[in-house]
């Protein structure tokens, strides 16, 4: 049934939010401003999801969508939004969901955004149909995969490998087959890893090294199973980055900051805040995006869930002679507990989106002196950030950085002082 709506301000899904008669729309594509008419479609939460069939009067925060899929693909929301105002709404989802945990007059400085085209990090959706292999990116809202044609948000080294994957793939994939393609870009060239539930063929194997090798590729891997080890294929040169001034070998598929720009501004905060410390812990270190960084004026103790990381981590430290030491340890299941942060007087945690909370609540019981913060969730940094200042530690700043253009994410970077 049409409805005529205002769009009165942008929700946390990055979908429009009008209100009109006590009842809540969410209106996707749409901008604060717009008057419009919308179709109403099913409920969802306490409102109910609509589609524009007009906009009257568009929005003067509007602008002209870069990519030809937007609408289509899955993976932007605000493409057609104003630069400054999506980077002035992310700044004030923080706000928002601070003032919600009970904690105001933080500064919280302007957000810094990465530039398009530097997404360094993609994954590819591969289908196999009766007309060949489509790669791609999930229809919005669906499981479809289309082609893509076009991305303004990814590494041009991972978008030129889009024609040669289709152009390989057939020969790869069983009909009615799909297949994740994760693409990173590293000093040496494009990193793949393919993950497949078919078996790895001889002829299978041949055609993915010839590919690699015609491709520039530094490396290229396959697994069956999202939680399989990679088995290499073919590796031409190393697929490394440099962390800080380090050169790192990556583990196939391995986690790294989404754009060096982004990773950058993360970095010069951290070091910045923590180049006083002697003994720094660094947990979820990941790749070490900022274990490297930090250990050229402290020394660091690297704590990684994931043991292929953490021994990527260390033969690198290793490699380089940094005085770095590693752990394995799942922080989410067995954090490390106050009585072992005793001798740290720096600590950085850069959890996933889920937060770390018992990791904090250990945290809080220490003595560390300071501590950088850093997430891809405002409400789970909130909750963390709330729990330590009610222990005793005092927010100097916060720093939005967006790695994820055109997306309702924001990565965050917070350093705290024990009082």
């Amino acid at each position: 049934m049409p409805r005529d709506l205002t769009i009165d301000h942008i929700g946390a899904n990055g979908d429009g939010i009008a209100l009109d008669e006590g009842q809540t729309y969410f209106v996707p594509f749409s901008a604060p401003g717009d008057t419009l008419t919308a179709d109403v479609g099913e409920a969802r939460g306490q409102g109910y999801m609509t589609k524009i069939q007009e906009i009257s009067v568009p929005s003067p925060l509007r602008v002209e969508p870069e990519c030809k899929h937007f609408g289509t693909c899955g993976g932007c929301s605000l493409q057609h939004l104003e630069a400054n105002f999506i980077a002035d709404w992310k700044r004030q989802r923080i706000v928002d969901c601070f003032s919600m945990s009970g904690i105001t007059g933080i500064k919280i400085h302007p957000t810094i955004s990465s530039p398009a085209h530097s997404r360094r990090r993609v994954e590819f959706v591969a289908s196999k149909r009766k007309k060949g292999v489509m790669i791609g990116y999930h229809v919005r809202r669906s499981h479809q995969v289309f082609d893509v044609g076009d991305c303004p948000l990814i590494h041009p080294s991972l978008f030129a490998l889009i024609k040669p994957l289709r152009s390989a793939f057939p020969s790869l994939m069983p009909r009615n087959s799909s297949a994740r393609i994760t693409a990173t870009a590293t000093d040496n060239g494009p990193d793949v890893l393919i993950t497949a539930e078919n078996e790895l063929s001889l002829e299978v194997r041949q055609i993915l090294a010839d590919f690699a090798a015609q491709n520039s590729l530094a490396r290229i891997a396959w697994r069956q199973k999202p939680n399989d080890i990679p088995e290499v294929i073919s590796a031409i040169k190393p697929a490394s980055v440099q962390l800080g001034d380090i050169p790192v070998m990556l583990a196939p598929g391995g986690f790294l900051q989404a754009t060096t720009a982004g990773e950058e501004a993360l970095v010069a905060i951290a070091t910045e805040a923590l180049q006083n410390c002697s003994t720094v812990v660094d947990l979820f270190a990941g790749c070490g995006s900022f274990t490297f960084p930090l250990s050229r004026s402290s020394k660091v103790h690297a704590v990684e869930g994931d043991e292929e990381l953490i021994s990527a981590l260390q033969r690198s430290a290793n490699k380089n002679i940094l005085p770095i030491s590693t752990e394995a340890r799942d922080l989410f299941r067995r954090p490390l507990f106050s009585t072992e942060l005793k001798g740290y007087d720096g600590l950085l945690f850069d959890p996933p989106r889920a937060g770390a909370k018992a990791q904090v609540e250990e945290i809080a019981e220490s003595s560390v002196a300071t501590i950088v913060a850093i997430s891809c969730d405002p409400v789970t940094f909130s909750r963390d950030i709330s729990y330590l200042v009610s222990a005793g530690y005092e927010v100097e700043f916060i720093q939005p950085v967006d790695q994820f253009l055109w997306s309702p994410h924001v990565e965050m970077i917070a350093v705290l002082h024990k009082l």
